[in-house]
């Protein structure tokens, strides 16, 4: 059995954390535009790459996700608080739950620009 493994890079969107950022108004929970914006960007990303790839479905198995996240300043951020936007934007896509995440390794780095590269493989 081949072992799937998908890449996808973007550019220049900052990369938003939902923690702290749910907003309550007329009897709702909603997210806030920022977070819906980077989560719909790396959706688009991730559709790019699995469209090229025939009768894609989303993955069903066990999977292992790498996280190199770039920051363009040194402000503090956690890179922890990043995962679950980048999670929920892979979701229905990239595969059908987040719970099927089983490892996940992370980096973040200081750069220009913000830059988020995502791997995701079946293990």
């Amino acid at each position: 059995m081949q072992q799937t493994s998908l890449t996808f890079q973007l550019d220049g969107v900052p990369i938003v954390s939902k923690k702290n950022k749910m907003k309550v108004g007329r009897g709702r929970v909603y997210k806030p535009k920022d977070v819906t914006d980077f989560e719909n960007a790396l959706a688009k990303a991730a559709s790019e790459v699995v469209c090229q790839i025939d009768n894609w479905q989303p993955l069903t198995g066990n999977l292992q996700m790498e996280l190199h996240v770039q920051f363009p300043d040194r402000r503090r951020r956690d890179l922890h608080n990043c995962f679950d936007t980048i999670c929920d934007a892979l979701q229905d896509i990239v595969y059908l739950d987040d719970n099927q995440i089983f490892q996940v390794f992370a980096k973040k780095s200081i750069g220009k620009t913000w830059s988020l590269t995502v791997t995701i493989t079946e293990i």
